[in-house]
């Protein structure tokens, strides 16, 4: 009966529910197993949404070290912006206590110094012109005497100009905008994960699988659930590597010394030791579900063989006894038949 009292129709199953229930990627499961692995999503999730927004607030633009990050990489990428530097420091005062110009010749070892202004008019360009891809990007910000005119530079530039550049020329190419960027995909994905969690709990909860004792209804759940829930690791899995992604820029950004910690970040860290253990890892789980698995089915086989075994054993066993209990019974009643016989004899 329904919920007032109307009769309901027995639905039949769908053929593609039963041909599913007996395939090995949805058939054998039970509701707690779903919703655990379900509810696993949700809490990984929840747990790497806090520290993806933490760090979009450290890759915002405005930040000192974003800042810094954009000098560096913008140096590189415009001789524009290279010539822009150098008239906002002949012209604007950069003394604390009195009228100042940035000396452009500084030493960089005993008796060695370095013309900065020729550096960035001429040097840079032949090196690596507008240092255009992502890989002469990385050695042009790479570079020692790049990093060296920075560190003289960097903390001395009034901030304002470029930004002020920025805004009028557009983005030749900013540090901030990439990592904002991969960052917002971060947080987009994994905030997307965990909201596609909840509503995969809620589904499984109202959906009648623990009610069903067939588990018909969780095979149809896993139809369409099953793979929701391959998609939401998905993005999960992607918010993840972006997660690390923005995290080694945000190390770049902060750094002095960019070519060892990219070295350390990227190719010490992701390459040589997360990748690797990921990777195998991920072999290790899959083998170890085929395996158990394999031997699932292996003893499952071998129950099935001893029991219809022993059932044909039983029957071969129970056909003597039967012949023996009928010949023990044969002359009790031939004894009867005769006395019958006697009796009815007698009446005659």
């Amino acid at each position: 009966m329904g919920v007032f009292g109307r009769a309901e129709k027995k639905r039949k199953v769908s053929k593609w529910v039963e041909s599913a229930a007996r395939s090995s990627i949805w058939g054998g499961h039970n509701a707690d197993e779903i919703d655990s692995i379900n509810t696993l999503g949700g809490v990984v999730s929840a747990l790497a949404l806090s520290f993806v927004l933490g760090l979009q607030y450290m890759v915002a633009p405005g930040t000192d070290e974003m800042q810094y990050a954009d000098f560096r990489s913008m140096l590189c990428k415009s001789q524009e912006f290279r010539n822009y530097v150098i008239d906002v420091f002949k012209t604007e005062d950069i003394g604390k206590h009195r009228e100042e110009s940035f000396n452009f010749t500084k030493m960089i070892r005993l008796n060695t110094y370095m013309d900065i202004e020729q550096f960035l008019r001429t040097e840079v360009a032949h090196r690596y012109g507008e240092a255009d891809g992502p890989q002469k990007h990385i050695a042009c910000i790479s570079d020692k005497d790049v990093e060296t005119a920075v560190a003289f530079m960097a903390v001395e530039f009034p901030m304002e100009h470029l930004r002020a550049f920025v805004l009028q020329t557009g983005d030749f190419y900013r540090w901030s905008k990439v990592s904002e960027s991969i960052g917002g995909m971060c947080a987009a994905l994994i905030f997307a994960s965990l909201l596609w969690s909840i509503m995969l709990n809620l589904s499984l909860a109202l959906a009648p699988v623990r009610e069903d004792s067939t588990g018909t209804a969780l095979v149809a759940w896993l139809m369409i659930g099953g793979p929701t829930m391959m998609v939401n690791y998905l993005f999960l899995l992607v918010g993840l590597i972006a997660f690390f992604f923005t995290h080694g820029r945000m190390l770049v950004a902060l750094s002095p010394f960019v070519g060892a910690t990219m070295r350390n970040t990227v190719d010490i860290s992701l390459f040589a030791i997360l990748l690797p253990v990921f990777v195998i890892g991920l072999v290790l789980g899959i083998g170890a579900t085929i395996w158990s698995a394999r031997n699932s089915k292996e003893v499952a086989k071998e129950e099935a063989s001893e029991s219809t075994g022993a059932k044909a054993a039983g029957d071969a066993d129970a056909v003597p006894i039967q012949i023996e209990d009928k010949l023990q019974k044969l002359p009790e009643t031939r004894e009867k038949e005769e006395s019958i016989v006697d009796v009815k004899e007698t009446r005659m």
